[in-house]
């Protein structure tokens, strides 16, 4: 059976969810799928999305980016936890 991780968010994640679900609807639907494949390979060892772990990023802000069309969501992996940091557009992602 495949390891499950939960999904934890913060409260910047979901004052950025809430900015999306009005902006852009599209990104908003793609965001549940991503969040269905986190749960089980954040690592993205299946190579089925469009994940990158970032360079000279620390742990505790969002070492890790899933690209869903022009945003970018930031997110860590802490054990068997996935912490959903941010879901910005790609101009505003990675300030």
């Amino acid at each position: 059976m495949p390891r499950r991780y939960r999904v934890a968010t913060t409260a910047v994640f979901q004052r950025d969810l809430r900015r999306v679900r009005k902006r852009a609807p599209r990104v908003h639907h793609a965001l549940r799928r991503a969040l269905a494949l986190l749960e089980t390979d954040p690592y993205n060892l299946e190579r089925r999305a469009n994940i990158r772990k970032l360079v000279n990023m620390p742990a505790g802000e969002g070492q890790f980016r899933m690209r869903l069309g022009g945003h970018r969501l930031r997110y860590d992996v802490v054990e068997d936890e996935v912490v959903l940091h941010s879901i910005r557009p790609r101009s505003r992602s990675y300030r």
